[in-house]
């Protein structure tokens, strides 16, 4: 079997792959997501993986194009690659928080190389900049071809390269998830296009590319079933799991700290306002613990109900008094839109005798319900 053939299959099964992928992210996205921009990622690597099988059909002579025929193919095959890591780029930066998106100078500025190989996909059928077409029809590289490549690899490493930067720095533990998976995204397609160039006839490029993208929506799965459905922080599971592993770890240099909260009167708030007012401030509570997560770097789930848990990890001469003041700063602000409400809150330090999770979370539930019992 040629390597030609061999391509060809592998184009079609990326390709069944992505698109279930797509139908999957389709039926599944929420509005005003930025993860939606992902979705237009794989919208555009289908596009690029059609067209590949279609280029491969036309070099083994099962379709014929006329020269006018293989100069738009061609034309839309390297466009569909720059839309690719376009969407990408739009995507990985709208995770990243960037500003560049605020900054018009800046953002066009930033897109120039890939608005120029876009035209130049478009125009190479009469400048020949990143192919040639001659009268039979036939393909041939164009003198701007090496730097294409180079161009869109750049754009993909450089957002790989921050992305990997900004999971060391992220003081939130749902960010820092996020930003690894895009810091893997680059590293199958480049070893593989590395493999493809130097190796011949083994055309791998296209199957890492589809591999990679489906790390990123295994992720995206993993967070389905490890985040909270109402308000998309960490379940009990992801509690569990984080607090196995550092309660395992060794604790000479740091301190670890968990934090119980618990909405006050809560059942009256639904009985007497209804719960869809209890879920807005459920989903208040949730937002004011993704400010603690980024102030102080600490992990938040939510336990059950109305009780949330935020567990931290300090050196042994550092306070967890900031933590807890802002906790009640925080909370203690008005809440436009919502009925005024309280927490109580109660925290517990890790030692020897807390061995097991139940008991870590019993002592901090013991000076949570002190803390309720003072408002009364």
């Amino acid at each position: 079997m040629s390597s030609e053939i061999m391509s060809l299959e592998m184009d079609v099964f990326c390709l069944l792959l992505l698109i279930r992928i797509l139908y999957q992210m389709y039926i599944n996205r929420e509005q005003n997501d930025h993860r939606n921009y992902f979705y237009h990622t794989i919208a555009w690597a289908c596009v690029y993986l059609f067209m590949d099988a279609i280029w491969i059909m036309n070099v083994k002579h099962l379709l014929t194009f006329n020269k006018i025929q293989s100069g738009i193919f061609n034309s839309f095959y390297f466009c569909s690659l720059a839309m690719l890591v376009c969407s990408w780029y739009i995507y990985a930066q709208k995770t990243f928080h960037s500003t560049v998106f605020e900054h018009k100078k800046r953002l066009v500025l930033t897109f120039i190389p890939l608005i120029f190989f876009i035209g130049s996909s478009l125009v190479s059928y009469w400048t020949h900049g990143l192919f040639v077409i001659d009268q039979a029809g036939n393909y041939h590289r164009g003198k701007l071809l090496p730097f294409y490549f180079l161009i869109l690899f750049a754009y993909i490493l450089y957002l790989s390269i921050k992305a990997g930067y900004l999971s060391k720095k992220a003081k939130n533990y749902l960010y820092q998830k996020e930003y690894k998976a895009i810091a893997r995204f680059s590293f199958l397609p480049f070893i593989t296009a590395l493999i493809q160039i130097t190796v011949d006839h083994l055309l791998i490029f296209n199957l890492g590319l589809a591999y990679s993208i489906f790390i990123v929506y295994n992720y995206f799965q993993q967070n389905l079933i490890s985040l909270d459905p109402l308000t998309k922080i960490n379940n009990r599971e992801q509690l569990d799991i984080y607090l196995t592993t550092k309660m395992k770890e060794n604790h000479q240099k740091k301190d670890l700290y968990l934090f119980l909260l618990d909405i006050d009167q809560f059942k009256k708030i639904n009985d007497e306002l209804g719960h869809v007012v209890g879920d807005q401030i459920i989903l208040k509570t949730a937002d004011i613990l993704k400010q603690i997560a980024h102030l102080h770097n600490c992990f938040i789930s939510r336990y059950g109900g109305d009780e949330f848990i935020i567990v931290c990890e300090r050196d042994k001469n550092e306070e967890i008094m900031p933590v807890f003041n802002d906790l009640q700063r925080l909370f203690q602000q008005s809440h436009e839109g919502l009925p005024d409400f309280s927490v109580s809150i109660g925290y517990a330090k890790y030692d020897e005798s807390l061995n097991y999770i139940p008991k870590f979370i019993e002592k901090a539930d013991h000076y949570m319900y002190l803390n309720k019992n003072v408002k009364k």
